[in-house]
C-alpha cells in the first residue's frame, strides 16, 4: 500500500529505453477553444483530463487563457495519454511541426530524458520546459478552489500543478 493519493493510470515501459529514444506522440482529437471550454465545464474538477493545450505559441490565447487548439485524447489517443506528471520526469515532450501553414497545429513527441529500466513508470512534466523552470514560483502562489495539487511525490515537487 501507499499513503499517496491516486495519481491516475500511469504507463510503464516493458523494455529498457535509452536516453533520447523516441517513445510516441501524444495523439488525440484536435478541438477548438470553444469546444475545450465546453468540455472543461462539463468535466468538473474531479474528472481526469486528457486535454493537452497547444499553447507553445502563446500569442494565440483567447480571453480565458485557452489556446485556439487543444488535443483531447480522452476518446481517441495513444498510450501516452496515461502518462502521469512528475516534477522530476524521465521523459520530455517536444513540439514537432509538420504544418508549415499554421504553427498552432503541431504534434507532441515524447522522448526518454535518461536511460529507463524495464518496468519503470514513464512520466513527463505537464508544464513546458520553460514553464517548468518558472514553475518554482508555483510554491509561492496563492491557492484557490481552482488550484490543482501536484501528487508526484518527487523530492523537488513544486506542490501545485496549476495554482
Amino acid at each position: 500500500g501507499t499513503d499517496r493519493p491516486f495519481r491516475g493510470w500511469g504507463l510503464r515501459t516493458i523494455q529498457p529505453l535509452q536516453r533520447g529514444q523516441f517513445i510516441d506522440l501524444y495523439y488525440g482529437e484536435v478541438i477548438t477553444a470553444d469546444e475545450t471550454r465546453r468540455r472543461l465545464d462539463a468535466a468538473g474538477k474531479g474528472k481526469p483530463s486528457y486535454l493537452f493545450a497547444l499553447d507553445k505559441f502563446k500569442d494565440e490565447l483567447d480571453a480565458y487563457g485557452i489556446p485556439e487548439y487543444t488535443v483531447d485524447s480522452e476518446r481517441l489517443g495513444s498510450a501516452t495519454r496515461f502518462m502521469n506528471h512528475s516534477c522530476e520526469p524521465n521523459c520530455r515532450q517536444f513540439v514537432v511541426s509538420l504544418n508549415k501553414h499554421d504553427q498552432r497545429l503541431y504534434n507532441l513527441a515524447l522522448f526518454a530524458m535518461r536511460n529507463i529500466p524495464a518496468g519503470q513508470e514513464l512520466t513527463f512534466d505537464y508544464l513546458d520546459a520553460e514553464e517548468a523552470e518558472a514553475g518554482e514560483a508555483e510554491r509561492d502562489k496563492e491557492i484557490d478552489e481552482t488550484s490543482i495539487p501536484c501528487l508526484c511525490g518527487s523530492k523537488n515537487c513544486r506542490t501545485w500543478l496549476w495554482a
